[in-house]
């Protein structure tokens, strides 16, 4: 680990050799002829794109997914040369960024698609993605529109059709009958179009360990790269093989004693039934550690697990050590991830927020530092 900031001790530990792991037990998942291009939108899922993207490359990474040009711009100057493909950025102005990048954009709109053209010059073709609403009801062309874009995308030189991609609704049920729809919908365009499978990309992370059927010519894997359950809540990444690839830290600030029946944080939600001691974390709402973890989260001193008490402030939570006289200020303590045998692992901090593991860890601030290990 490198040397964690003193001026306020809370800092992420980022396993990238658990990222590694992760990337092979997609690659294990999937036949050798199917391409890999790992999810690193929202950089990296709040977790540092560029160094992500690095150790991914190393471990056979074919491309990359982004969200937005903004998200390539810093990863291109960085020197990722790899195919890069753009899943939702492709706004009305960005079409010279997007052909300076060499970013294959996903196109849901065809009214779009000369702007591109004119864009791209004389220069070298650009591949993009025609996207087709399947069954998502999100962005995507309709099923009905896509023989059109074909038609429309032939006397465009600029581009280059690299192929159809689609997303599945209910990949996290891997038994939901939408599934099979939302696959017959698609193979009804290839047959319509005359375009064959290896055109076609599907599957997220779970229908790349589910669904071997929607795995096509090349998958997108995300949240399990990052060591979270793509099945959530029905089970956690620990459970199906993934290695947890974060740990959140920091230090205990202050100890202080409260008699019965004294409070601590606002609105005085935590009220002593006992004297209690309480140590005070430097981590808040404005890190991500959301609010609704008051009176809800636990955390591990020295290799057990406490009780957050009291409401989550910006800055500052309050933890119950009552039970753990021997624990002194400046002692280390486990937001998220592994103490002795003890774990808290993202799925968990999800259930008590009441959301999900990709929220918990794109939430965390940038204020937070960000190490890698591994």
């Amino acid at each position: 680990m490198q040397t964690e900031r003193r001026d306020r001790p809370t800092w992420l530990e980022i396993d990238l050799s658990a990222i590694q792991h992760n990337f092979t037990v997609a690659r294990q998942a999937v036949s050798p002829k199917v391409k890999i291009f790992p999810v690193i939108k929202a950089n990296g899922y709040g977790l540092g794109a560029w160094p992500i993207a690095q150790r991914l490359m190393e471990a056979g990474a074919d491309g990359f997914c982004v969200a937005l040009v903004k998200e390539a711009e810093p990863l291109r100057r960085a020197g990722v040369t790899l195919p890069m493909v753009l899943l939702s950025g492709l706004t009305p102005g960005m079409e010279e960024a997007v052909v300076g990048l060499q970013l294959q954009p996903f196109v849901f709109d065809r009214h779009t698609l000369p702007a591109l053209n004119r864009a791209v010059g004389a220069g070298r073709p650009l591949p993009l993605f025609l996207k087709i609403n399947t069954g998502m009801g999100r962005l995507g062309l309709a099923i009905t529109e896509v023989e059109a874009a074909i038609t429309e995308l032939q006397p465009l030189t600029g581009l280059q059709l690299a192929g159809l991609v689609s997303h599945l609704s209910c990949a996290d049920e891997p038994n939901h009958p939408e599934n099979d729809r939302q696959r017959h919908r698609l193979h009804q365009v290839l047959t319509e179009t005359g375009l064959t499978t290896s055109f076609v990309s599907l599957a997220n992370s779970a229908a790349l360990l589910s669904r071997a059927e929607t795995h096509f010519s090349w998958v997108r894997p995300g949240i399990m790269l990052y060591g979270a359950s793509p099945f959530f809540p029905t089970n956690t990444g620990r459970t199906i093989g993934l290695r947890p690839v974060v740990r959140w830290l920091t230090r205990i600030l202050q100890l202080s004693a409260l008699s019965a029946g004294e409070s601590v944080g606002y609105s005085r939600t935590f009220i002593a039934q006992r004297p209690s001691r309480i140590a005070i974390l430097p981590v808040g709402y404005a890190d991500g550690y959301n609010r609704l973890l008051g009176n809800q989260a636990q955390v591990l001193v020295a290799g057990h697990r406490v009780p957050v008490v009291g409401r989550v402030s910006m800055d500052m939570i309050a933890i119950d050590v009552t039970e753990l006289p021997q624990v002194s200020v400046g002692q280390l303590v486990t937001l998220l991830g592994s103490e002795g045998e003890e774990h808290i692992d993202v799925e968990e901090m999800a259930a008590w927020r009441g959301t999900i593991p990709y929220e918990v860890l794109c939430n965390v601030g940038e204020r937070v530092p960000r190490y890698y290990v591994g």
